[in-house]
């Protein structure tokens, strides 16, 4: 069932099954929505500050899901691949910013792009690995 939040439909398919995770997915959703209306007319301060508020997010999002691969004792294999996801998001997400800060142009819907892009592949495929490992571990809901 998808579950309407915002105005923007969460597809079924992007749930995890754990509800911190799908929360905060869906708040990174939002803000990639509202930044999208944010970033129309390409202003570098514009960029800069959606960069900081969804890198910001990000790294908040990336501690709990590192917390609860701790917590949890997610394979440590597993859990070193995942992490590597994030920092490799976070770095690219900084050489954005670098861009900005050195003057050259960037792009806003290429910076998006690249977030959707690979915040839906991560959930899809990471995120749902870990969402299965932890299901029956913790709390999960199943609408």
């Amino acid at each position: 069932m998808n579950k309407p939040r915002n105005n923007i439909i969460w597809p079924e398919s992007m749930r995890t099954g754990v509800d911190c995770m799908d929360e905060q997915h869906q708040t990174l959703a939002d803000m990639i929505r509202l930044a999208d209306a944010r970033l129309q007319d390409n202003s570098s301060r514009d960029i800069d500050a959606v960069i900081l508020d969804l890198l910001s997010y990000a790294l908040y999002h990336f501690d709990t899901e590192e917390e609860l691969m701790r917590r949890y004792d997610y394979h440590f294999a597993e859990r070193e691949k995942h992490c590597r996801e994030h920092r490799r998001f976070s770095a690219a997400i900084t050489q954005y910013q670098q861009e900005i800060n050195q003057g050259q142009s960037v792009s806003g819907s290429e910076l998006l792009g690249f977030v959707r892009e690979w915040l839906t592949l991560h959930i899809l495929i990471t995120d749902k690995r870990l969402g299965k490992f932890l299901s029956g571990k913790i709390e999960t809901s199943h609408d």
